[in-house]
């Protein structure tokens, strides 16, 4: 069966893609700091640091199967500041979280991916990262750096077998996001099953020939 790495294993997002790749019969390997208690035959679980480049090529060689596809949904927000306001530490947090974690989880995955002949890497974008927002300029520019990253291993990657694209939600329905969303707008956010499903979709055989694509998924925003 095909393996799908995974990391920031522990969030919603990745709860709903997990289920939708066993569900699909493949291998998971989830990748995460902490365990989220999660168990299936066909999962396993790799303690790792995703803002820590060694650690990610540590974790990955854990695995006793290479990726068939990578999905690297780690990233997060500090919160919004003007420009002026945001302290240098903040700004380089938020692009460590969302950035970082993305280009350690790739650079790791693809020797193995390349070797394969093959391979499907999705990242997760934002749409402030197409429409920038006030406030918002470490996430909006680690977003727009994860969109421009994502194109360019897809320039890389064609040669070798390995395509790459990134899903661009507004906000995704998750528990967390209910506690500061106004109860007429939540209805109009993307669930993660959808995205779930768009990521399967391009790791599957059906989506090889989609490459470089930046995928908009805003529901109904």
């Amino acid at each position: 069966m095909p393996t799908l790495y995974l990391t920031g294993s522990s969030g919603a997002l990745s709860a709903a893609i997990r289920e939708v790749f066993l569900e699909k019969k493949w291998d998971v390997a989830g990748f995460d700091r902490k365990d989220d208690g999660f168990k299936h035959a066909s999962y396993q679980f790799v303690v790792s640091n995703s803002l820590d480049a060694e650690s990610m090529l540590a974790a990955f060689a854990k695995v006793g199967s290479a990726p068939r596809a990578l999905i690297a949904t780690v990233g997060g927000v500090r919160p919004w500041q003007t420009i002026e306001k945001i302290s240098p530490a903040d700004f380089d947090f938020v692009v460590q979280l969302n950035l970082n974690s993305v280009f350690y989880a790739i650079r790791a995955a693809l020797p193995m991916m390349y070797s394969a002949g093959v391979g499907t890497i999705v990242t997760i974008g934002a749409e402030p990262a197409l429409r920038p927002e006030a406030n918002k300029a470490a996430y909006v520019a680690a977003k727009a750096a994860v969109i421009a990253l994502t194109r360019t291993v897809a320039e890389e990657g064609k040669s070798h077998g390995v395509n790459a694209n990134v899903i661009v939600p507004t906000v995704i329905h998750t528990k967390a996001n209910e506690e500061w969303g106004a109860p007429e707008e939540i209805s109009k956010w993307t669930p993660p099953v959808s995205i779930a499903e768009t990521a399967f979709f391009l790791s599957s055989e059906a989506g090889r020939a989609i490459n470089g694509s930046v995928i908009r998924m805003p529901g109904g925003l």
